[in-house]
């Protein structure tokens, strides 16, 4: 896949729509070059065409075709927080495909036998006819992504205890904490953090240098940071005197 193919691919999980112009503005090509693209990456069904711009298309959530957004270095991070949280009895699963990473990770392992609650279809059906029992939340379908959210799911949530939730985030500051752009998703993650005995967060360090929309855990609520040896050093010692264990890959 072609690099340019592989950033459009990107912002898309972090804003759910991109215009055309956008899109050529950051990859520094004209537009008829990303309308270009947007056909070759709709034809593989990772992106949808719409009115000035484009959005993610739904079967690109899809585990099938998941593989296409899911690199060495997410698996690599995704490996590090499984020896970390390891052994579990119960797990909360997220939403995002850096979790999505760390679920596939799960699934080839056959001890101990975990009990997996999630939100996220695509985690769920990384760990079908494995020997880990899932159970999914009910909610309302996300439009950008294969996640449920609403009063239904945190509903369900709340009559539930994990060791431990293992979340993703879509931008985070070492100050203020971790967030997501989707407030629906913000509650559900707030309200999975109060049955969790632990918080852990696999996250890429680019993230901490995107402006956040919906904080939903302070630092101080984070146990567990698994990221890699990108991250400023500043903000890991920041995120150390808060409380929060920090591996880096």
């Amino acid at each position: 896949m072609h690099t340019r193919h592989k950033k459009i691919l990107e912002q898309l999980q972090r804003t759910g729509f991109i215009s055309f112009s956008d899109a050529a503005a950051f990859a520094g090509v004209t537009e008829m070059t990303i309308r270009r693209d947007v056909r070759l990456l709709a034809e593989r069904h990772l992106v949808m065409a719409v009115k000035n711009g484009m959005i993610p298309h739904p079967a690109g959530y899809e585990p099938e075709n998941s593989a296409l957004l899911l690199n060495p270095e997410k698996f690599a991070l995704a490996e590090a927080l499984y020896n970390a949280v390891m052994p579990a009895k119960t797990l909360f699963l997220s939403s995002g495909f850096t979790v999505l990473a760390f679920a596939k990770i799960l699934s080839t392992r056959t001890s101990p036998r975990v009990t997996v609650i999630t939100n996220s279809l695509a985690a769920a059906a990384a760990l079908f006819r494995t020997r880990h029992r899932v159970l999914l939340l009910g909610g309302e379908l996300r439009q950008e992504s294969m996640d449920l959210k609403g009063d239904m799911a945190n509903s369900n949530i709340r009559d539930c205890h994990v060791d431990c939730l293992i979340s993703g985030c879509d931008a985070a500051s070492a100050d203020f904490g971790f967030y997501t752009t989707d407030p629906e998703l913000s509650r559900l993650e707030r309200t999975s953090i109060a049955i969790a005995d632990k918080v852990a967060i696999i996250t890429e360090s680019s993230k901490f240098k995107r402006r956040g929309k919906v904080c939903f855990a302070a630092p101080d609520e984070v146990d567990l940071l698994v990221t890699d040896k990108q991250i400023d050093s500043g903000a890991a010692r920041l995120l150390s005197n808060a409380g929060v264990r920090v591996i880096t890959v």
